[in-house]
């Protein structure tokens, strides 16, 4: 996907949700957005929305008014607040969390986490998924974790081994986890065709039939 608003949808088409899941996060940000989280239900309730059943076209259509305008509307799920709505939900679904992040974002107090360091993460993920087994994965990895940014110029700063010997990590641990979402967050990778390209050694080295036809222009 382009970015994370839809990832919590994504996995409820393919977990049970009367069961507790672990979550591994590998992302720049930690997502993790409440700010307006009453506003933000508020306006799922009104819409019916439900993760199950509604479509993915119903849950980015849902807008919220965050000022009171009725001329100011903005989307209710945004590349940040997908994770917390979705522990609103359902706050018995995620057990154990990972959040490997650059620090950037709002961090919850909510909940307890572990923050895997950049130097560790690409040899530790099957160690670390492997020793909680007793629960399911959700991983959820955006390929912006691999970049930075100077000076409003975006540029991969993790070399390709890099990736590679991450993705080598999350195939050791395939048999373990219930559902892998990638977002590709052009925006923070310096554009599409770069974002693709990292997208793709890493799907490439998990045998995942993944292309994109047409590249956005924008």
């Amino acid at each position: 996907m382009d970015n994370h608003l839809a990832a919590s949808w994504c996995w409820m088409q393919n977990i049970d949700p009367s069961k507790k899941y672990n979550y591994f996060h590998i992302d720049r940000h930690y997502d993790l957005l409440d700010s307006q989280i009453d506003s933000w239900l508020k306006a799922l309730e009104s819409a019916e929305f439900n993760f199950r059943d509604s479509s993915i076209n119903e849950l980015i259509s849902i807008n919220y008014n965050p000022l009171g305008i009725s001329s100011q509307l903005c989307p209710v799920f945004r590349w940040d607040n997908y994770f917390t709505i979705l522990r609103r939900y359902y706050p018995d679904l995620i057990n154990l969390t990972y959040f490997a992040t650059h620090q950037d974002g709002d961090k919850s107090e909510e909940f307890e986490m572990y923050e895997p360091a950049i130097i560790e993460l690409h040899g530790n993920i099957n160690f670390w998924i492997d020793r909680k087994k007793e629960n399911r994965w959700i991983l959820n990895l955006d390929i912006d974790y691999f970049f930075t940014d100077n000076e409003d110029k975006c540029f991969q700063f993790l070399s390709d081994e890099y990736i590679l010997l991450t993705a080598e990590e999350i195939k050791k641990s395939w048999d373990l986890i219930d559902v892998f979402t990638i977002a590709l967050s052009p925006e923070f990778c310096g554009g599409w065709e770069e974002s693709i390209r990292v997208a793709k050694l890493i799907t490439n080295h998990l045998n995942i039939d993944w292309d994109i036809n047409e590249i956005p222009n924008n």
